[in-house]
């Protein structure tokens, strides 16, 4: 059990740092990115990065200094910009380019924005749309160019949204939802990453958010333990988001019913 605890971290680990290395990635704070003279939050800033902008990493063979920034843990990493070399926090980095903010309102668009779609949909049914009944469903599967995928399920009061999204963690999987309005009632552009579970109320509506995360173990525990978020409320059908990886992909559910 413990090798496969450590395998299992591991795996979540490299999800957050390898990707960053070498690859090509894009600013995805809103308001850009501070590349800094030091590895250090106080040092002096030097320019800043602009929102969607590609840059790639400086490989320093690790011994990157960690940083947490609205409960994300990081690294400052080194990053060549307007021939000014210096430091930046990793947080705040997509694999792809992030969401056009004037145009994309939700995932579908994001996907769209990001990469074509290969083939026509997959339909698989039972029943008839038009008239359906308790017992029939409708499920519709759209393969993209990047490997993202989108399942679409419909059934009776019931409708959930599926999406895999290859080599996203849960923190830029965060970040990613926080963005995009679709997502607005799950994380607010204030909301932190959320690390516990707990429950709240906003105005009228509770909220519960379930956070798993891998058995401890004072060895081999750490900040990139968090195996799955779940979100659930009620506002007139009840809505349920869940995020967490599956081998190198994020998976983001989003279903609603009464």
């Amino acid at each position: 059990m413990k090798k496969v605890f450590i395998l299992s971290l591991l795996i979540i680990s490299l999800s957050v740092s390898a990707q960053t290395t070498g690859s090509p990635m894009y600013v995805a704070a809103k308001s850009g990115l501070s590349i800094r003279e030091k590895p250090d939050a106080g040092a002096k800033v030097l320019d800043k990065i602009p929102y969607g902008t590609k840059i790639t990493l400086i490989d320093e063979d690790g011994g990157w200094v960690e940083i947490v920034t609205e409960g994300m843990v990081g690294y400052w990493r080194k990053v060549k910009y307007n021939n000014k070399t210096g430091y930046i926090v990793d947080s705040y980095l997509f694999p792809w380019p992030p969401p056009k903010l004037a145009t994309v309102k939700g995932m579908k668009q994001y996907l769209a924005q990001v990469a074509l779609p290969v083939g026509q949909k997959l339909v698989t049914r039972s029943g008839t749309m038009k008239q359906l009944t308790e017992s029939g469903w409708e499920l519709s599967k759209q393969l993209y160019k990047n490997g993202a995928e989108h399942h679409l399920f419909l059934a009776y009061e019931y409708g959930s949204d599926i999406y895999f999204l290859p080599g996203f963690t849960l923190q830029q999987g965060f970040l990613l939802c926080r963005l995009i309005p679709e997502f607005k009632e799950i994380f607010g552009e204030k909301d932190e990453f959320p690390t516990a579970s707990k429950k709240f109320t906003k105005g009228e509506i509770e909220y519960e958010i379930e956070v798993r995360k891998l058995a401890d173990d004072p060895e081999y525990g750490g900040p990139f333990t968090i195996e799955k978020i779940r979100v659930g409320y009620g506002d007139g059908a009840y809505i349920q988001f869940e995020m967490y990886i599956m081998e190198n992909q994020l998976v983001i559910f989003l279903s609603a019913g009464v």
